[in-house]
């Protein structure tokens, strides 16, 4: 699907973050279309570079994309809300981010509608695929060594399947869609519990609901983190459910 695209150059985050290197490989490249999905979940050890990647490495991809005229399509984050609200956020509601990681892609956000007219900033939450770590892998990790696992049914969200995510990313750009921001996950809600729970269906495992004070975390998670998908619908897109983007992806394990 890439491929239809002319140029595509993946930055490693010691790269991004050094603003010659990235005016030189981008002045040199002349990109189109830059896909810019650089993040680093951190609070405390790796904070500095959190905020390095996030916010000022994504200012610095932002004011390069300008000099050469690209577009530039960004991923962001569910963590720019607080997690408070008990509906869906909307793309334009008012953000709160309550940790680091938030702080930084709300940042990042910012640096880009400062810098740039022609780009698409896309949020998204609960991301699962192929690669790196996610919550899928955890469980069927997990499913491997125990008969019961407890999972907190206390926070909602959408789960995102990363070729979901792919080709929404690519679509934006091929359909000529109105520049801004957007919100992208796979149709429907849920607990980590329900998501877990679907997850080990046919695993020789009991799954459990527990309350998250059962598992104090470092950083703040919201609590319910659903965004609203109208945006994204709007551009005639079609967003599966993430019962069956999960079913799919577990098909190609």
């Amino acid at each position: 699907m890439l491929n239809k695209h002319e140029i595509v150059y993946n930055f490693k985050q010691p790269d991004i973050t050094d603003q010659i290197v990235v005016n030189e490989k981008i002045s040199a490249l002349k990109p189109k279309v830059i896909y810019h999905c650089a993040v680093d979940n951190a609070e405390d050890v790796a904070k500095d570079l959190n905020w390095q990647v996030n916010a000022d490495g994504t200012c610095n991809v932002a004011e390069a994309a300008k000099k050469v005229g690209a577009k530039m399509v960004y991923i962001s984050t569910d963590y720019v809300f607080d997690g408070t609200n008990e509906g869906e956020y909307e793309v334009d509601a008012p953000t709160n981010p309550r940790n680091e990681y938030g702080k930084a892609k709300l940042a990042g956000e910012k640096a880009i509608q400062e810098t740039l007219a022609d780009y698409y900033i896309i949020r998204t939450s609960w991301v699962f695929g192929k690669y790196g770590k996610n919550f899928v892998y955890t469980m069927l990790r997990l499913a491997k060594d125990h008969d019961k696992l407890t999972v907190v049914n206390d926070q909602f969200g959408r789960p995102t399947w990363t070729r979901t995510l792919a080709e929404f990313m690519t679509y934006l750009v091929d359909h000529d869609q109105p520049f801004g921001t957007y919100q992208l996950s796979n149709e429907n809600s849920c607990s980590w519990y329900e998501f877990a729970t679907e997850i080990l269906k046919d695993k020789d495992v009991k799954v459990a609901p527990v309350d998250s004070s059962a598992y104090p975390a470092k950083a703040y998670r919201p609590r319910h983190s659903v965004m609203s998908l109208k945006k994204a619908e709007s551009t005639g897109f079609e967003i599966v459910d993430w019962q069956t983007a999960l079913g799919e992806f577990m098909d190609t394990l």
